[in-house]
């Protein structure tokens, strides 16, 4: 009882520590964020994807008093890019202090979860005033130059509009895609993609795992919370030979 007291203790003591640093690290870095009355006198820039990247490149910008609109193919519950699309049950893998994407985020755990991070990108959106500058479910189609050296969205459409710059924030992660595998009209059981496992009843079944990237071990780690009878993680390496 003793120890597991003074490990409480200390885990408290880290915890405030950090969300301090967090503070000071806010309170140096952190742009200032505009009044609705604000005038954004410099350079107009136009910022393709809505995810954490997109809001963070937006919230600088408007924070140093660039104008900018955000365009989102998707609609406004996708605001956060990834973390909008993943499992309720997935969180960071990595400790939050290496995921700060703007000088505000404030954790106060090391490894948040989904609902947490999407709380933080809604925050950081409305504290700089970014609702009335994002369009969603507007994809950029097109992208060119005017004569003028000027970036050209979406030319000779209802959403043409013209930009000092372009930040593209379209991510790495697509939509969801799952490899046909041989046999598997004839399987019997479930092939789910990872992003669908919310709701998911695994108790007392075999659990087949293919990849053993982050999206694997999450759903790993479902599959153990949900009392799978077996778990197989099938994760093939490629030589380089």
């Amino acid at each position: 009882m003793v120890i597991e007291s003074i490990s409480q203790s200390i885990s408290a003591l880290i915890t405030y520590v950090y969300e301090l640093l967090q503070r000071l690290v806010i309170y140096l870095f952190s742009p200032r964020a505009p009044t609705p009355t604000t005038h954004l006198s410099g350079p107009r820039i136009a910022i393709v994807g809505a995810g954490i990247t997109g809001v963070s490149a937006a919230a600088h910008c408007v924070g140093y008093g660039c104008d900018v609109v955000i365009f989102e193919k998707r609609p406004r519950h996708n605001l956060g890019g990834i973390w909008s699309r993943v499992n309720s049950t997935s969180s960071l893998q990595v400790y939050s202090v290496m995921y700060r994407f703007h000088p505000s985020i404030v954790w106060h755990k090391g490894y948040p979860n989904r609902q947490r991070i999407l709380q933080e990108v809604e925050r950081l959106w409305k504290r700089y005033g970014l609702q009335s500058k994002t369009r969603f479910e507007t994809p950029v189609q097109s992208l060119d130059r005017d004569s003028n050296g000027k970036w050209v969205v979406n030319r000779g459409s209802d959403s043409e509009e013209i930009f000092d710059g372009v930040i593209v924030a379209t991510g790495t992660c697509g939509e969801p895609s799952t490899p046909n595998f041989p046999g598997e009209d004839s399987f019997r059981g479930q092939i789910l993609h990872s992003s669908d496992l919310d709701g998911l009843d695994v108790s007392g079944k075999e659990v087949a795992v293919v990849g053993g990237g982050a999206s694997a071990i999450e759903a790993v780690e479902y599959a153990v919370q949900g009392e799978a009878k077996v778990i197989n993680i099938l994760a093939g390496v490629r030589s380089s030979t």
